[in-house]
């Protein structure tokens, strides 16, 4: 676990959030030859999702094993076990005499899955003691966006707060949420990600200074608050497109 930064200095700037974001191409710079099994379906899946939430592939549509693994030049293996981890988050269904195919999710779908983290926050369904476990900033590098950040800053949260049961659907729901809020997925999808950015930067930064000090109830109040700006984001764009 590396050091806390000096006080004062950006927790969302020292911990790398916002730097990068997720290959467009998913397999892109990746040689699948020599490759890790679980790195191949990790990079498998990533593009299977990439492609699901920018509307590559349209809901309903059937998918091929055979054409996914000759278009990623690996075997139906990764393909197949990156297709039963999109059915673990409703974005694709198997349907007997039919095949794998995608489901009719909808961005408000998206958005309760934060609602439900919210309401996570708020009251914290305790099932144990909290876990007295420090909070890193350095746990926000792997986070695209102010989404993900949440997701994780939430799970500790929710772990501190007894609630493990809760942190670990919360967890399970980053890699989805994270890449739905990055700019050109957030955008095929009819959501301008950049309006109100920086204030939720902030409250990103403010939730992870809270955490530092073990101030639950501060990094609740600024939890709950980036929840809301999340779940806002798509009535924020209509109301800029009206005008």
């Amino acid at each position: 676990m590396a050091a806390a930064p000096p006080p004062g200095a950006s927790a969302v700037r020292d911990a790398g959030l916002m730097d990068k974001s997720p290959s467009r191409a998913g397999l892109g710079d990746l040689d699948p030859r020599g490759l890790r099994r679980s790195l191949l379906r990790d990079a498998v899946f990533l593009r299977l999702l990439d492609n699901v939430l920018r509307g590559e592939y349209r809901r309903g549509q059937r998918l091929r094993l055979d054409t996914i693994a000759e278009d990623m030049q690996v075997s139906r293996t990764p393909v197949r076990e990156a297709l039963v981890t999109l059915e673990s988050h409703q974005l694709v269904s198997v349907q007997r005499y039919v095949g794998v195919v995608i489901t009719h999710w909808s961005v408000d779908q998206m958005t309760e899955r934060l609602r439900i983290a919210r309401a996570m926050v708020v009251e914290p369904p305790a099932s144990g003691a909290g876990i007295d476990v420090r909070f890193e900033p350095v746990w926000l590098r792997d986070c695209w966006t102010e989404a993900g950040a949440f997701v994780e800053l939430a799970g500790w949260f929710l772990r501190r707060s007894g609630a493990s049961v809760s942190a670990d659907w919360l967890l399970s729901q980053r890699t989805v949420l994270d890449m739905f809020f990055t700019d050109d997925v957030a955008l095929a999808n009819g959501i301008d990600a950049v309006v109100d950015r920086s204030r939720r930067l902030d409250l990103v930064d403010r939730a992870a200074r809270a955490a530092e000090r073990d101030a639950l109830d501060e990094c609740a109040a600024n939890l709950l608050e980036l929840a809301a700006a999340l779940i806002a984001l798509p009535d924020r764009f209509r109301v800029a497109v009206a005008s």
